[in-house]
């Protein structure tokens, strides 16, 4: 019995492995929105996306995993200097895109993203983004993302993705 549980698992994942298959990594760079504005100065992050489907097809399936840092800023508070702390955060999200003539694309990434910096609990994660694909190998994208913790931390970012 475990042979045959064996196999089948074995059969499946090799299944997997034949279908047409892109990955892709890359990192963003963007200016703070909603309630981030008020505490950080710039977001940079990393992304790595696994799409199950073909880079050529119309629809694009897959999931991501992520990296974001808020940079604090400094404020002042009834003439003291406040300084904030950075804010980071590990998206995971499924993503899908809808691609059109083959170069413009357009969906959204929706999932969760972890606060893995102390006091941060993490909460919804939204990403709508379009991106140019040039060379079928480099994706230039724009996106607006938001993260709902006690607080929206929201960026409008631009990046850019290489397919392996």
């Amino acid at each position: 019995m475990k042979k045959i549980k064996f196999f089948i698992v074995f059969a499946m994942m090799s299944t997997f492995a034949l279908q047409a298959q892109t990955f892709k990594v890359g990192a963003t760079i963007g200016l703070p929105a909603a309630d981030a504005a008020d505490i950080s100065t710039l977001v940079v992050g990393l992304d790595a996306y696994y799409y199950f489907t073909d880079i050529d097809d119309t629809v694009e399936i897959g999931a991501t995993a992520g990296f974001r840092n808020f940079f604090g800023d400094e404020i002042e508070v009834l003439g003291q200097t406040v300084e904030f702390d950075d804010a980071q955060f590990v998206p995971l999200a499924a993503a899908a895109r809808l691609k059109l003539f083959g170069i413009v694309s357009g969906g959204a990434d929706i999932g969760y993203a972890l606060g893995i910096t102390d006091g941060l609990d993490g909460g919804f994660y939204f990403r709508p983004v379009v991106g140019i694909d040039i060379a079928d190998t480099i994706e230039l994208n724009a996106s607006y993302e938001n993260i709902s913790d006690a607080a929206n931390w929201g960026n409008i970012n631009v990046g850019v993705l290489f397919e392996f």
